[in-house]
């Protein structure tokens, strides 16, 4: 049986439009850059911290403000044995009065408190001998340009020799930090962590790893009373050692620079209500219009096509606002994926009301019998099957666009 000129048109459109989709994704193929890595790198070091790394306290998200990888049991001893034999031991701690001005987009905030640094006569011979002191030494390594650079300021006036023979000395800082640890793929589900980073500013080449360790002074570091950020929720600080590689000597010869590092940090998370009733109602409520874009009466084909394209405008405002406060990704967030299965059931429902709209057209033109009975039934099933094939397939979708989150991130 030959094909109805109309439906030769149907199957070549369909057939042109899966041509230029797979045109398109070879095309992205060819042109998508890959990523080049740092072979910088951080590991947790043996040193006690207070940090959980434990899984089965975690998020559900399995994301952590952990930086790098652990140690094993062997490198855990080794790494123990080092930090024994290393000549320069520094305790350092970190309070964090206040921290605000978040921004997604840099990513960024600002935030001011104190640091304290304690050493020993060996450490201070050091300084002595090539007449600088600690501030001098040490930097703020996550630091953001900005109308003024973060700095460390000494409190008094200079190290201070205590009874047990150590040496002590306070400084406060205030400044503008980028933050490295964040979980943008959950997005609004997201956690975000706040860091100070300091390290050793190694001019000589004798402050590496194996020669200066840093300890943080867990008991007495913390969070003061306005580190909190409106609209997050805090989760808590943590403080820990990590070894710093660099992929360079920094031409001084030799091999590659290792260096400790403590970074100290106040985790936020989102609270899960208030982005439910910010950014998902709103998409819930233009998905329920969809739903039941087909209970509006067959005779008001006006009035079912109208609704699918003043969703689909609806979609593309929504999206830009949120989208207005994230930086710019190379991947997807959930939220992304979320608007993405929105688009494609708006699309769909467009499609379909086109579709019944022309099937209604041709069954008023045919004669009353099993012919126009059976196409009846027909686009009554379709319409009281598509508010559940909806919610099933949107269950489904954003069910595996969540699962396919990488752990951790």
């Amino acid at each position: 049986m030959a094909l109805s000129p109309r439906r030769r048109w149907n199957i070549g459109a369909i057939v042109a439009v899966l041509l230029a989709l797979a045109l398109v994704l070879i095309g992205l193929a060819q042109i998508d850059m890959s990523q080049v890595r740092s072979r910088d790198g951080l590991r947790l070091s043996s040193s006690s911290r207070a940090l959980n790394t434990n899984p089965a306290l975690l998020p559900a998200s399995g994301w952590t403000p952990q930086r790098g990888g652990g140690l094993s049991d062997a490198e855990i001893r080794v790494d123990q044995a080092d930090r024994e034999a290393a000549p320069y031991i520094v305790q350092v701690g970190v309070y964090a009065t206040s921290t605000y001005d978040l921004d997604l987009r840099v990513p960024s905030y600002s935030g001011n408190g104190y640091i304290w640094l304690r050493w020993e006569e060996p450490l201070q011979r050091y300084l002595q001998e090539r007449n600088v002191t600690m501030s001098e030494r040490f930097n703020l390594l996550n630091g953001l340009l900005s109308d003024q650079l973060p700095v460390i300021t000494p409190v008094g006036g200079g190290a201070q020799l205590q009874a047990d023979g150590s040496y002590y000395q306070l400084f406060t800082f205030v400044g503008r930090f980028y933050i490295d640890r964040d979980s943008f793929r959950h997005y609004p589900f997201m956690n975000v962590s706040l860091p100070v980073v300091l390290e050793a500013n190694d001019v000589d080449g004798e402050l590496d790893y194996r020669q200066l360790r840093l300890q943080p002074d867990i008991r007495n570091s913390g969070m003061g009373l306005y580190s909190n950020i409106s609209g997050w929720l805090n989760g808590g600080w943590s403080i820990a050692e990590y070894r710093h590689h660099y992929a360079t000597n920094f031409g001084l010869g030799g091999g590659e620079n290792d260096y400790s590092q403590v970074v100290f940090e106040i985790s936020f998370g989102t609270s899960s209500w208030s982005v439910v009733w910010r950014l998902i109602l709103p998409l819930v409520v233009l998905m329920a219009m969809v739903l039941l874009v087909f209970k509006v009466r067959s005779d008001e084909q006006d009035a079912r096509a109208s609704i699918p394209v003043t969703v689909l405008l609806t979609l593309v405002f929504l999206q830009q606002g949120y989208r207005d406060e994230l930086p710019s990704l190379p991947f997807l967030t959930f939220l992304d994926s979320v608007y993405v299965v929105a688009y494609g059931v708006t699309l769909t429902a467009f499609v379909l009301v086109l579709w019944i709209g022309r099937r209604y057209a041709v069954m008023e033109d045919m004669a009353e019998g099993p012919a126009r009975e059976a196409l009846q039934r027909r686009l009554h099933w379709l319409d009281d099957i598509w508010p559940v094939l909806v919610v099933l397939v949107g269950i489904c979708s954003l069910t595996a666009c969540w699962m396919a989150i990488p752990p951790g991130t």
